[in-house]
């Protein structure tokens, strides 16, 4: 959130972020957040390569109002199901609710 453009809080009052992405997120209509993931890489991130495989978990309140950039991987619930956090990606910065467990053995 904070890599984003803004951060709507719980009044509806706008405050501007780094604007390194161009997420937007809003504490305003909350929704809760929760679930173990799996998040298969779009571009590479420290330690892991495109394509890599992982493992990890999403809680958060918030919600994502605007996410035009490119996204950093394709998750999915541990049903399998997408969830549209699929973190966000411009140049060299990314971003991610995504809190990683560990990378899948091939």
């Amino acid at each position: 959130m904070a890599l984003g453009q803004a951060l709507i809080d719980k009044d509806g009052a706008t405050h501007r972020m780094a604007g390194l992405l161009g997420l937007v997120t809003s504490y305003e209509t909350r929704r809760f957040h929760l679930g173990y993931r799996r998040a298969v890489l779009d571009a590479p991130i420290p330690g892991h390569g495109t394509g890599a495989a992982l493992r990890g978990h999403e809680f958060h309140y918030s919600t994502i109002l605007d996410q035009p950039d490119a996204p950093l991987a394709r998750v999915t619930d541990a049903d399998g199901n997408p969830v549209p956090e699929t973190g966000s990606r411009r140049g060299s910065v990314s971003g991610t609710f995504f809190h990683l467990i560990s990378a899948e053995r091939p």
